[in-house]
């Protein structure tokens, strides 16, 4: 994605966050990426409200949005199946990016976690990862939203759970493995500077 752009031109991008300085910065830095059509909410029921009144593109929800917050509001778009936004790209904003907090997001739909408070650059880099690399969506009883699996590296004992997991061979292991010696030395040259 290095020398690749993202189009934000004309797409509806809604920003909910109770911190209107916040809403103000996400703005900003969306409109300085090219974007021209943002709406900011402070409330979960204002996030309603936008949905129910048109097509959102993206959506960038604070992860504590009152008085619900965001993995229950993503659990809910996701959930509806009369919602024409169901599968808009939710990206849920948090200070708080531990491995818990990404995994909840990950089981209520949201397509990434954003880290709080976050640089133009970083912003970009996950809407990138969106646009560039979209996932699949999968329905389930108990599981609406995109596929939760970045990559694969093949699955537990080769055979994956779903109806159109294929068989991956994974390739066996080439040339000799680093010894410890030559793996901290590695790591202690790019500590120091030097490659």
């Amino acid at each position: 994605m290095k020398n690749s752009t993202i189009n934000l031109r004309d797409l509806m991008i809604l920003v909910a966050d109770p911190n209107q300085y916040v809403r103000r910065v996400v703005n900003g830095m969306l409109r300085g990426f090219g974007a021209n059509k943002v709406m900011e909410v402070e409330h979960s029921n204002g996030l309603f409200q936008a949905l129910s009144n048109q097509k959102v593109d993206i959506l960038l929800c604070d992860m504590r949005l009152p008085p619900h917050g965001g993995l229950k509001l993503t659990r809910t778009i996701r959930r509806n199946s009369d919602n024409e936004n169901r599968t808009m790209p939710i990206l849920l904003m948090s200070s708080d990016t531990g491995e818990t907090t990404i995994k909840n997001a990950r089981d209520a739909g949201a397509n990434i976690v954003v880290a709080k408070p976050m640089s133009p650059s970083g912003l970009y880099d996950r809407l990138g990862w969106i646009v560039f690399n979209p996932r699949p969506f999968v329905d389930t009883e108990t599981y609406f939203g995109p596929d939760r699996r970045f990559k694969i590296e093949g699955y537990p004992g080769g055979v994956g759970r779903r109806k159109g997991d294929k068989i991956i061979d994974v390739a066996a292991e080439e040339g000799p493995a680093l010894g410890q010696d030559d793996i901290d030395s590695l790591f202690s040259n790019s500590r120091a500077g030097q490659s």
